[in-house]
């Protein structure tokens, strides 16, 4: 931003508002991407590589699905071509696709064990 647009947006209210309105969600995706950093290492850590109780597998189950819906919403946001933060989108994106990949490992009911042990050998190879 240049020096004459940021003086504007000092001496116009409503603009200096906009641009926060526009700053805070980029701050609260920065969150989500690292609170979802924190989900997928312990994805990894306490579920790949080791075997996780009933109990255990239902947490990550509800806690995956959250991850995805609150995703999905806040995609539905940034992806407004208004926001035009095109980069963002893409992150976004495929973090929501690794939420995914991580949910459908123990529970997508359309795959089967074999195949989820398959995709875990090529993802993590011995």
């Amino acid at each position: 931003m240049s020096a004459i647009a940021r003086d504007q947006i000092a001496d116009d209210p409503l603009s200096r508002i906009q641009a926060q309105g526009h700053e805070i969600p980029k701050v609260q995706i920065q969150q989500w991407f690292n609170w979802t950093d924190e989900l997928l290492n312990l994805h990894r850590s306490q579920f790949v590589l080791r075997e996780a109780t009933p109990g255990q597998l239902e947490d990550h189950k509800t806690a995956f699905k959250e991850a995805i819906r609150y995703c999905l919403a806040i995609n539905t946001i940034i992806a407004d071509p208004d926001f035009n933060e095109p980069d963002l989108v893409a992150r976004l994106q495929a973090r929501i696709r690794h939420l995914q990949d991580a949910y459908d490992t123990f529970h997508d009911s359309a795959l089967s064990n074999g195949q989820a042990e398959e995709i875990l050998k090529r993802v993590f190879p011995e």
